[in-house]
């Protein structure tokens, strides 16, 4: 049967710094010139679910939605008891009179994060709502002091008598980077960081509700991705860039500005370095180079010779959700069973509505203990992929809460369970068309390498950018020679990937997110090739994945569940030819024989 382009992406996201979320890719188009070819008969599926275990709330921490509430944070006064609770631990006389302290800051941090990503969650469910939007922005904005003022009390608990106690008996590991903490904030840093979060708040507010009118229609970004033809489709984009590119390409350039500014007076040679040191990455700069010259070398020419299979036909949410409630019950029983809590709790916001925000992502409440999915399930092969990618997001912060990890720890658990499910997808659609999901499944993963290193290795080009290079010409002129080097150039629209950028939330909400997901889709891939040997010992590596009691750095964390890192010598070439075997070649046998 012959391949053909669809549309494509990992689930997009549109969050605020503080939350965390799924990821957002470049789109492929259908072509839709031969789908006459194909033919519209395709099994009925088959599955029925068994009966579903009862729910133990004794089980489980977490919050059913319709009991959270939100409870407006007033940021002045939890940024003054910050500045008191310091002054307070100087004098504590005795342990016990400092950890009622520590139990009530620690508290009090985290019921304002929790208000934060609450109000931008509300307001992502119906943009219409002006009273969320302005919930969103002052919760977003006023993190800057809270948080400066949080430090304050953190650092008088690191040098207070009683530190010992805190790392070893309270809060093991509280302290470990306090060096580095102590850096992110200086004279001049506070408007800095304020001037950014207004920036984010103003383009997700203007991303969200950008549409434009098409053929009697007004469409957002998303809904342009959806059309069929193909000339309609790069027409409508055409437009849709004219009307929103300038305006949002001049926030972007605004915010790598500011973030240069900042790293500037916080000691940086560039912001490349600081977002490094900010997030704790255990690789370099320059090992992030070079692995996307590995997948310009490797991986670009397999990406620009495959086309995916069109899924054709729909499945309905409940029906596909008992069918990956049934299936994660049968890979692990915690998997089934946190799937069935995520929905008998109400925490996920499934359906489509006009003012609800495009996109998924997922976002953790600490106070509640709770995740939260937001996405709008469709019904075709990307929503019912998205709710798989979306659901390892829940799986983890469920399972582990929100610790201190790597971007590119948390998006193994998404990537590695799209691959691991797509083994089953056989026993839902039948033989052919499971195997044509199972195809774009392991095909996405490519996309995860190429698309994503593209705007990794276009963010990396723009903040090397001299003060005054920085304007919206230059990053059009990098992002459309980029998009050339990856294999990414339209020849039906020229001036695409000059533009197109500026749809994607992350290169704006969290620079570098996007290597992430080629670094995991890497172990993504090498926990997929065990499960079709050894469907348990890929699950009991995820875990031990999960729970990473060695290690929460993403390399070291790979290497002690027994995997490759991609930057070890020769992995990416090696992926290469797994790539060119299973989705050029279909030689899958052959293939994972060799990799065993």
């Amino acid at each position: 049967m012959k391949k053909h382009l669809r549309i494509t992406a990992l689930a997009a996201a549109i969050l605020l710094v503080a939350a965390v979320a799924g990821g957002c890719g470049l789109m492929r188009t259908i072509v839709t010139e031969t789908l006459d070819e194909i033919s519209s008969a395709r099994p009925s599926p088959s599955f029925s679910p068994q009966p579903f275990p009862s729910l133990d709330p004794q089980d489980t921490e977490a919050t059913p939605f319709s009991e959270i509430e939100y409870v407006h944070p007033d940021v002045e006064e939890t940024a003054a008891r910050f500045y008191e609770m310091a002054d307070e631990i100087d004098v504590c006389e005795d342990a016990q009179e400092l950890k009622d302290l520590f139990e009530e800051g620690e508290a009090l941090y985290q019921d304002y994060n929790t208000m934060m990503n609450l109000a931008s969650l509300m307001s992502t469910m119906d943009l219409a709502d002006e009273k969320w939007a302005e919930e969103e922005a002052y919760t977003a904005q006023g993190f800057t002091a809270v948080d400066m003022a949080y430090e304050e009390y953190y650092i008088a608990l690191y040098y207070s008598p009683f530190r010992e106690e805190i790392e070893q008996n309270w809060q093991p590991g509280y302290f470990d980077n306090v060096v580095q903490d102590e850096e992110w904030y200086a004279e001049g840093t506070r408007e800095l960081y304020e001037r950014e979060a207004a920036l984010l708040s103003e383009y997700a507010q203007k991303r969200a509700t950008a549409k434009v009118l098409w053929d009697g229609q007004e469409l957002s970004y998303e809904d342009i991705n959806m059309i069929g033809d193909t000339d309609e489709y790069y027409g409508a984009l055409a437009a849709w860039h004219e009307a929103y590119e300038p305006v949002l390409g001049d926030i972007y350039v605004e915010l790598v500005k500011t973030r240069n500014e900042l790293a500037q007076v916080l000691g940086y040679d560039n912001y490349t370095e600081m977002v490094f040191a900010q997030n704790g990455k255990d690789y370099s700069p320059e090992m992030m180079e070079t692995m996307t010259g590995e997948i310009v070398e490797y991986l670009v020419p397999v990406y620009t010779e495959i086309w995916d299979y069109p899924i054709e036909g729909e499945a309905e949410y409940e029906k596909w959700a008992d069918f990956l409630q049934s299936t994660f019950y049968d890979m692990d029983s915690t998997l089934g069973g946190n799937f069935q809590l995520m929905r008998e709790y109400g925490l996920i916001d499934w359906e489509p509505r006009t003012d609800k925000s495009p996109g998924a992502y997922t976002t953790y409440l600490d106070t509640y203990y709770s995740p939260f999915v937001l996405m709008s399930y469709t019904g075709d092969e990307y929503s019912m992929t998205t709710l798989v990618h979306e659901f390892g997001h829940f799986n983890n912060y469920l399972e582990t809460g929100v610790i201190a990890e790597a971007r590119d720890v948390s998006e193994i658990y998404s990537q590695a369970l799209e691959l691991l499910a797509s083994n089953h997808y056989g026993e839902y659609f039948g033989e052919e068309t499971g195997y044509e999901m199972q195809y774009n499944t392991l095909s996405d993963k490519l996309d995860s390498f190429v698309e994503q290193a593209y705007y990794t290795a276009v963010e990396q080009e723009v903040y090397s950018l001299d003060p005054e290079g920085v304007t919206l010409e230059a990053v059009e002129e990098i992002a459309g020679r980029q998009a050339e080097r990856f294999g990414l150039t339209s020849n039906r629209y020229e001036d695409q990937y000059a533009y197109d950028w500026v749809a994607i939330p992350h290169i704006y909400e969290s620079p570098y997110y996007t290597f992430a997901y080629a670094t995991s889709a890497d172990i993504a891939v090498q926990l997929w090739e065990l499960s079709l040997a050894d469907e348990q010992a890929a699950m009991d590596v995820y875990q031990k994945l999960l729970l990473r009691e060695e290690s929460t750095d993403f390399i070291a964390n790979a290497q002690a569940a027994g995997l490759a890192s991609p930057f070890d010598e020769g992995e990416i070439r090696r992926i290469g030819e797994l790539f060119e075997a299973c989705l050029v070649e279909e030689d899958w046998g052959g293939a994972l024989a060799d990799a065993a």
